[in-house]
Parts: C-alpha cells; sequence; structure tokens
C-alpha cells in the first residue's frame, strides 16, 4: 500500500482553504463529489474519507475491503455512521460530538431555531409568498408575539442552553426538562416530567441526542397534551418525532403548527415523503431540508477544528505544538485539540 496519506473531501463545496491547508501537512488531499455508488471504492481507496451529511455509513458498506482508517463528519450526531461496525473494523471517528467548549462558539442551529419559531408564529414564509403572487393584504397573516409566552425546552444541553437564552431575550418564561446535574437554573425553570413541559409551553423545541432512547420521545400521547394551539419545534434530528402521529394532530388542529429541520430517513429525502407530502398542502408545517449548522461561520469553525484534530491524531509529533488558524476572528489552535494515535 502507497505510504501516502490519502484524503478525500467527499463533500467539497465551499470546504475551508485553511482546513484543506492543514490537512496536506497530513498527506495528499482531494476534493471532489464522492456519489452513494462509490462509498466502497473511497473507503477501500483513501485513508481518510470526510465527509457531511449526504452518505450513511452502513455495516454493509463496510464490509468490504477497507483502507480508511478514519471518517470525519462535523457534526454532533452520529446516527448516519453505524459506530459498533467503525470499531469492529478498526475506524476511527472524529466528530464534533463531546467537543463542548468548542461548540459555545457554534450557534447556527440555535439561531435557526428562533428564526423557525418567528417564521411559524408570524406566517413569513406565507406572506412573503402571497406578495411574490402580486397580492399586498396584511389581513391575512395575522400572527402571534413570542413576548409573554412560555418556551418548553426537551434538553437542556449545549444548544438547548443557548436557545432559551434567546428566548428570555424576547421575554419569554422559559420551562426546561432534562435530567443532567448542571441544569443551567439561571436561564430556565426545570419541569420534573416531559408531560409537564408540554402541558405548560406554548413553544416546544427539541434538542436531544438520537438514539435508542430518544426515538419516537414525541409520539402521538405527548402530541396530544401538548397545549392547544401550540408549536413544536425540532432541530435536532427527525426520528426524534413520530412523524406520523405529527402530521395526524396537526391535521387535527390541535397544535398551531410545526417546524422541522430534520426529517426520519435523511437523507433520503423527496417529494413522497409523508411529511414532505403534507406540507406542501398545509401552511402549518413548515419543513428545511436540515440547514441548522448550514453557515459560512460555522463551515470554516468546524472544518479548521476537526482538521486540526486529523493533524494530531495522525502526527503524535504536533501533540502540544502551536499550530494556530485564524477563523473568523477567533484562532484555534492544535494545542486546544486531543492527542494524537496513529
Amino acid at each position: 500500500m502507497n505510504d501516502t496519506v490519502r484524503i478525500l473531501i467527499a463533500e467539497p463545496d465551499d470546504f475551508s482553504p485553511k482546513a484543506v491547508e492543514i490537512l496536506r501537512q497530513v498527506g495528499d488531499v482531494e476534493l471532489r463529489h464522492c456519489h452513494h455508488g462509490e462509498l466502497a471504492d473511497a473507503l477501500r481507496d483513501y485513508d481518510i474519507f470526510w465527509f457531511r451529511l449526504a452518505h450513511r455509513i452502513d455495516r454493509a458498506l463496510l464490509s468490504g475491503q477497507l483502507r480508511c482508517r478514519m471518517l470525519v463528519t462535523p457534526v454532533t450526531g452520529l446516527d448516519h455512521i453505524d459506530l459498533q461496525a467503525c470499531q469492529q473494523r478498526g475506524l476511527r471517528v472524529v466528530s464534533l460530538r463531546g467537543e463542548f467548549e468548542f461548540l459555545k462558539r457554534v450557534r447556527a442551529t440555535a439561531e435557526l431555531t428562533l428564526g423557525l419559531a418567528l417564521a411559524l408564529l408570524r406566517h413569513i414564509p406565507q406572506a412573503a409568498a402571497s406578495v411574490n403572487e402580486g397580492l399586498w393584504n396584511r389581513d391575512l397573516f395575522r400572527g402571534r408575539e413570542l413576548f409573554g409566552k412560555t418556551a418548553g425546552i426537551v434538553g437542556m444541553g449545549r444548544l438547548g442552553t443557548i436557545v432559551a437564552g434567546y428566548f428570555r431575550a424576547f421575554g419569554m418564561e422559559v420551562l426546561g426538562y432534562d435530567p443532567r446535574p448542571d441544569f443551567p437554573s439561571d436561564l430556565a425553570v426545570r419541569t420534573s416530567t416531559i408531560d409537564e413541559l408540554l402541558e405548560r409551553s406554548d413553544i416546544v423545541s427539541i434538542h436531544v441526542k438520537y438514539d435508542d432512547s430518544t426515538r419516537h420521545l414525541i409520539g402521538r400521547r405527548q402530541l396530544e397534551i401538548m397545549r392547544p394551539g401550540a408549536v413544536l419545534i425540532n432541530t435536532s434530528r427527525g426520528g426524534v418525532i413520530d412523524d406520523r402521529a405529527l402530521i395526524e394532530v396537526l391535521a387535527s388542529g390541535h397544535l398551531a403548527g410545526a417546524a422541522l429541520d430534520v426529517l426520519d430517513g435523511e437523507p433520503d429525502i423527496n417529494a413522497q415523503h409523508p411529511v414532505v407530502r403534507y406540507a406542501r398542502e398545509h401552511d402549518n408545517l413548515l419543513v428545511v431540508p436540515h440547514i441548522g449548522g448550514n453557515t459560512e461561520e460555522s463551515f470554516e469553525k468546524t472544518e479548521v477544528f476537526l482538521a486540526l484534530r486529523v493533524l494530531q491524531a495522525w502526527k503524535p509529533e504536533y501533540t502540544g505544538r502551536e499550530t494556530t488558524v485564524t477563523t473568523n476572528g477567533a484562532q484555534e489552535s492544535s494545542a486546544n485539540v486531543g492527542r494524537g494515535d496513529f
């Protein structure tokens, strides 16, 4: 096998040149789109495979011949990767999971959550579409304000805590549910159960990790005990909500609306997905294609940060040495990332 480390950036659009510069200290870097049918060849031919959310790395894909020793994905949720199969095949997964201090400066998904709440309550997409059709009738789009309402946040980790601060800035009462011992009591009132939070909230925002314990955490029963006229926002993972139950509860008129940045089964979503079909025909469901972390600032920060992680993992001699890159006014240093093990 060629001793030169080969790195494939499989989703290269707008990839950070600064991150590429760092990765070239590890090996040869190739930036090209990799389609699903090419994944097996890529894992056979490259040492490092870097991708975002366009691909699923499952057990069947990992069952063939592998040269790949590292998967890099700049996200916190890893439900698109079979982690057990990776461990069995000796693949290291480098991601943003657990990078709490770094992620405090990555606010894109929290900001989108607020934007989705405003879009729902103020009917912004429908109002803009109406003007584009040549109409100018404000009376069609009377909305509701955030001020004075109650926001309920399920999951008070990094993102939930940031969102709580944003909602408080709008003059909202904020409730939170999370069993964590470091619950941010200065930003939210802790409820003893999810049911209590759902029953008391005008806006419910989901910010939990996705695994077997949270699949369909919000099902029919939970949706039906929400306040009549409440709205639901999900920017975590699609499988946290029972899609079919959500559509039926929205159709009943019990909820005023929902906004989803994520859908169960993505990225294999098309126009025939039940949620997409419903949203196409009803104004009370807003769906966007997992754009939570999709900002210029977020991509630049995370790609540089993970490139430094790769550098130290592959070249232990960089451990403790200063390799500093400025990104959007902030500095990332190789002294701040984990020790190498390659």
